[in-house]
């Protein structure tokens, strides 16, 4: 238990210096906000579209549809807030030498790596996304028990595994190729997928986006639950697929980290 309390020390320690840091550059704050608010509305400008020529989507209402949407976009903020700057970092590190910095810390590099940066203006779209879910339970006139918003949070930190996992697969490959940050546009436009409707996906699409990249369940299984109740087979596969993808992540990492050359060799 000792390891765990200096760690969550360290990440505290290093959350109040990126605090200080992003505070001293407040356009930059509310630049992003309304970026990212932008695109948040018009997803909901898309999905009122939409549902203007259809009553629902593969059983998915207007309403429970704008449950499914900001879940994804709270977990993605959540996710874009406190994990994603950190890794999208790994490569300058590793071009410039830089990682040898991290290394002589008396930490786990893969823990500093991740929790090195923070955004805050992310968090206020988090807290924007929360209050559309809420409208939408609404709506639909849903008052989740205490047991299911508990459970709803537990799945939300699934779904920030599930984008850790991903990204830190693809910020890896760093190691083994030198503008890994290519590799990043590929995070961005696969993770579209999350906020889709599983049961609107058949075939190989659904099989490989359940099983082996588990997207079709990172805000899915937590809207769900919110939504129908709780639902134990589709959970334990959601947690147990996550769980899988954030172990091959970290090996990955890992195995990349032992062919690493700093700087100085």
């Amino acid at each position: 238990m000792r390891p765990f309390f200096h760690l969550l020390r360290l990440w505290l320690i290093q959350l109040r210096y990126a605090a200080t840091r992003e505070l001293a550059f407040r356009a930059n704050f509310f630049v992003w906000v309304i970026v990212e608010l932008s695109w948040f509305v018009l997803q909901l400008a898309f999905v009122d579209v939409v549902y203007q020529h259809v009553d629902s989507i593969a059983g998915w209402s207007r309403p429970q549809m704008i449950v499914l949407v900001a879940t994804n976009q709270l977990i993605q903020q959540i996710f874009t807030a406190f994990l994603m700057p950190g890794l999208v970092k790994l490569p300058e590190l590793v071009r410039d030498g830089k990682l040898d910095f991290v290394l002589l810390k008396p930490a786990p590099p893969q823990f500093l790596i991740s929790t090195s940066q923070l955004e805050i203006g992310p968090l206020a779209n988090a807290l924007i996304a929360m209050a559309v879910v809420v409208f939408g339970l609404q709506e639909l006139q849903i008052t989740p028990s205490l047991p299911s918003i508990l459970l709803y949070g537990l799945l939300i930190l699934a779904g920030l595994l599930t984008h850790y996992a991903l990204l830190l697969s693809l910020v890896s490959l760093t190691f083994w190729i030198v503008q890994a940050e290519s590799v990043l546009l590929g995070y961005y436009s696969i993770f579209q997928v999350a906020r889709l409707p599983r049961e609107a996906a058949t075939g190989w699409f659904r099989i490989f986006f359940t099983f082996a990249l588990p997207l079709l369940l990172v805000a899915n299984i937590p809207a769900a639950t919110l939504l129908h109740g709780f639902q134990i087979l589709p959970i334990l596969l959601f947690l147990l697929t996550c769980l899988t993808a954030a172990l091959f992540a970290s090996l990955f990492f890992h195995l990349g980290l032992r062919r690493y050359q700093s700087a100085s060799s």
